[in-house]
């Protein structure tokens, strides 16, 4: 027999039974749906998490702390300084590396002012790391007094010899810092009714806004950044006039690296731990124990699917078994009339595998269409539910889930029509013509 033949005979023997066969294919439809469905629900909640990580900071960013002041290791004081700083940017796969120093201060545009934290980089390779700008640009070595705002700072400026100080929830800004004369100081009553009245006089700096970033979630939106070297004469500045002696050893409590290939931050880290002392601090952290969780919840949706799929085979061999015993003549008259052993086998086979084909393509298409009805009616309730942002998603199918579970339906289709299909061929001639 050929093998066009046998799948003539297979989908006529299929078609004579609709409604066993019916029940079958819809059993295989349930559990390829139900597994689909449930893993699809995990990766989309996996991939929403990741959008909202990459909204709150670059995933190629390592921070780096020393709350301490300094680390002994080997019996030796390590500090977090330019020359340390240096060593780290020079690692595997390090782009980019630059201190963080900060310092809260004062800033006034005309009678409006804000106080906020003011962070001291090296603007060259600050702009390595990926900060998207709203409007202006980035940090140069030439600028004198230059600052980079994060976006939400710019909703901060009030002006304080008003009764009713302004909200910082204010949608719109007080100000355009990018168009007015800036000013900082160390004076936190400056612009205020008390403005020098304190024995501490500071001074006040020209300064001038270079750009806005756009991000409104991550760090950065609550900054302002600035050239290390004009933060430090600031700061010197406030020190001598309440007094006090700018330190000779400058360290660093925080620093920053970039680098290019997320894969070797987990390293990175770990080396800066082992050989410097040094917390850190990276998102691709919080992604691993995202990623586990979510693996996790993968796990087990696909298991609950997977019972649904295992009672489908139960009845696919079912099906294939009542058919045995139906066929037993038909088998014996193919037997006589010199049908191999293989053919008969393989016609059981592929009978199963259809039914298994079936109900899987039916239900990939039931598993698109529920994807497709999750994502825009209940990706609302998800977003707001597990608080994720804007491009939340509640379900993805990736093609390879798609393509195997359509081999898997298959496969089971085959598998449970194994044993059927060795009664089959397996029958004697005479029981079968018994039957006649």
């Amino acid at each position: 027999m050929s093998n066009r033949d046998i799948l003539e005979l297979c989908w006529g023997n299929l078609l004579r039974r609709k409604t066993r066969t019916i029940l079958s294919v819809v059993g295989v439809v349930v559990g390829v749906f139900a597994i689909v469905v449930m893993v699809s629900i995990g990766f989309g909640l996996s991939e929403s998490f990741s959008r909202q990580m990459e909204s709150w900071g670059n995933l190629h960013t390592i921070q780096i702390n020393n709350w301490g002041g300094s680390q002994t290791i080997n019996g030796q004081q390590v500090k977090l300084d330019d020359k340390t700083i240096k060593k780290l940017g020079e690692l595997d796969g390090v782009t980019a590396a630059t201190p963080m120093y900060s310092e809260y201060l004062t800033i006034a545009a005309g009678h409006y002012v804000t106080q906020t934290s003011v962070v001291g980089v090296d603007a060259e390779a600050f702009e390595k790391f990926g900060y998207d700008l709203g409007e202006g640009r980035y940090l140069s070595s030439g600028d004198k007094n230059g600052l980079l705002f994060g976006k939400n700072v710019t909703y901060w400026f009030f002006d304080p010899r008003q009764q009713e100080g302004r909200s910082w929830s204010s949608n719109e800004a007080a100000v355009d810092v990018m168009a007015e004369k800036l000013v900082i100081t160390g004076d936190y009553n400056y612009g205020t009714r008390n403005e020098g009245t304190g024995d501490v006089n500071f001074e006040k700096f020209e300064a001038q806004a270079v750009g806005v970033l756009s991000s409104e979630n991550d760090e950065s939106s609550y900054n302002v950044y600035m050239n290390i070297d004009d933060l430090k004469k600031i700061v010197e500045s406030n020190l001598r006039a309440q007094g006090q002696q700018p330190p000779t050893d400058m360290s660093y409590n925080q620093a920053m690296l970039y680098v290019e290939d997320t894969n070797k931050i987990s390293d990175i880290c770990t080396y800066i731990k082992d050989n410097y002392g040094f917390g850190t601090y990276s998102l691709t952290d919080m992604v691993k124990e995202m990623q586990q969780t979510m693996g996790i919840i993968q796990a087990v949706l696909g298991g609950i699917g997977a019972i649904s799929l295992v009672v489908a085979a139960i009845g696919i061999a079912n099906t294939m078994i009542m058919s045995v015993y139906e066929r037993t003549r038909e088998i014996g008259v193919m037997k006589v009339i010199g049908a191999s052993l293989p053919d008969i086998r393989k016609m059981f086979l592929i009978e199963a595998g259809l039914i298994g084909f079936i109900g899987g393509a039916i239900g990939l298409v039931l598993s698109f269409a529920a994807s497709f009805v999750m994502n825009k009616l209940l990706v609302s309730v998800m977003a707001s539910f597990v608080g994720m942002g804007e491009g939340a998603v509640v379900s993805i199918i990736p093609w390879w889930v798609a393509v195997g579970a359509l081999v898997f339906a298959f496969m089971i289709g085959v598998i449970s029509g194994y044993l059927p299909a060795q009664r089959a061929m397996n029958l004697s001639v005479l029981e079968g013509l018994k039957n006649e």
